[in-house]
């Protein structure tokens, strides 16, 4: 049952972030959906995107919700948790706080491989002009071998509000 003007993404969540997101038993997430209208689903704590540390976030709504729904995702993970920054006495990170810093300033988004090719459009063209409205930087992963995933990762860096406007590029593009 598709509703008209439904879409859907999927987005990647590190896992210091996934607790604010999803809230005291679950109060945030329940809210958030509340607020948005978006259907809202996170992947179990364990259960990781293939080949990162990362939990899949699948966010259904109409564009707007999933631009605000996305907002929101993106300012949890820019909340660095203070444990991160510091490394224990050993000078070693332990696991579950190892992160890049650079990922605060990321937001990544899961594609399938034909909305991957729209968004790169004909020589790059699309992403080149995303790249340029936003000012944002957007990279997508390559095709990984073996692995018959029909999905790319694109990982958009930049200011918060530029990686904001390159979302909303290319969500415009999903639903094109």
């Amino acid at each position: 049952m598709e509703n008209e003007g439904e879409y859907f993404l999927k987005v990647l969540i590190p896992s210091y972030a996934a607790g604010s997101i999803i809230g005291k038993g679950g109060q945030t997430i329940v809210q958030l959906q509340k607020e948005t209208g978006a259907t809202i689903k996170l992947s179990k704590s364990k259960d990781f995107y293939p080949g990162t540390t990362e939990r899949v976030c699948l966010v259904q709504g109409t564009a707007e919700a999933l631009g605000a729904v996305h907002s929101f995702i993106a300012e949890k993970v820019r909340e660095i948790p203070q444990a991160v920054a510091k490394p224990d006495p050993v000078g070693i990170l332990q696991p579950q706080t190892t992160m890049n810093p650079d990922r605060a300033k990321q937001a990544k988004l899961i594609v399938p491989n034909s909305t991957a090719g729209l968004i790169i459009g004909k020589g790059g063209a699309t992403v080149k002009a995303i790249m340029e409205q936003s000012g944002a930087w957007v990279q997508l992963s390559q095709k990984p071998d073996g692995i018959n995933l029909q999905e790319r990762v694109v990982t958009v860096s930049g200011e918060p509000e530029q990686v904001h406007k390159a979302v909303g590029l290319m969500v415009q593009k999903i639903q094109e």
